[in-house]
């Protein structure tokens, strides 16, 4: 069973400084986006029972950070092919998922399955996985919450409010997962180590034949909420009074 795993190395949105309604994006670490940590560890779950390899194609949208990615290669992954340069930089999910189709055929990559998180942690567009599955032209699977493979073919539950359902496509397919699918390990020192030797082949973005639609981001604002500061005296039911006439006043209450 050979799978390719699509990462991103993302901007930490938890960690994004802002001053006054300025996001200062360029200044917050690095990480492996959450959910692609999922497809990570559901592609190191598969090898275990199936036997195989496993690849993973990572685009570079920020900063390169060679520790997250040996962290990532830790959990079992057997080579790393990084996409990094302007090309790919910025939020244009279609671009992204051209860049690594184009890798997965310019680096003659073999697959089974290719495994992707449900969206990025930056962009969220949850539509990489479909997009590849157009490109490459084989079968699509979304928001998978459990997989099985079998005969040849990959079955997918989905979690939805009501119950679930369950959907089978043939091999080879493009699968997106949840964060119910598992709970990603945590590697050790020693694996994180022994990641540093694993083969890992960095690709121009500017080497790829790439066309795609231009999408601008304009800017990119906090939201702030002011607080109203006001200083209340009095007694208590004058106080009481005066907080139930602002209230009105903001609609809180008629």
């Amino acid at each position: 069973m050979d799978l390719v795993v699509c990462t991103k190395l993302v901007y930490d949105e938890t960690q994004i400084p802002v001053e006054d309604d300025e996001l200062k994006i360029d200044q917050a670490p690095v990480k492996i986006s959450d959910a692609d940590l999922n497809a990570l560890e559901e592609a190191a779950r598969i090898k275990e029972r199936e036997g195989g390899t496993v690849t993973a194609v990572i685009v570079v949208t920020g900063p390169f950070d060679d520790a997250v990615l040996n962290e990532a290669l830790a959990m079992d992954v057997d080579r790393a092919l990084i996409v990094e340069g302007g090309e790919v930089a910025g939020h244009n999910p279609y671009r992204t998922a051209q860049a690594i189709c184009e890798v997965i055929r310019k680096e003659n990559i073999k697959y089974d399955l290719i495994l992707c998180g449900e969206g990025s942690s930056d962009q969220y567009s949850c539509s990489i996985s479909a997009m590849m599955g157009e490109i490459l032209g084989i079968p699509v699977i979304t928001f998978a919450g459990k997989l099985e493979i079998y005969d040849g073919k990959v079955r997918a539950e989905r979690y939805l409010e009501s119950g679930f359902e369950v959907l089978e496509a043939p091999l080879p397919a493009v699968i997106s997962v949840t964060p119910e699918i598992n709970e990603p390990r945590i590697p050790t020192v020693l694996q994180i180590m022994r990641a540093k030797k694993k083969e890992k082949v960095r690709i121009k973005a500017s080497d790829l034949t790439l066309s795609y639609p231009e999408i601008e981001l304009v800017g990119m604002k906090a939201y702030l909420r002011e607080r109203l500061r006001e200083k209340l005296e009095g007694s208590t039911s004058e106080i009481i009074d005066k907080i139930l006439e602002i209230f009105k006043e903001k609609g809180v209450i008629r």
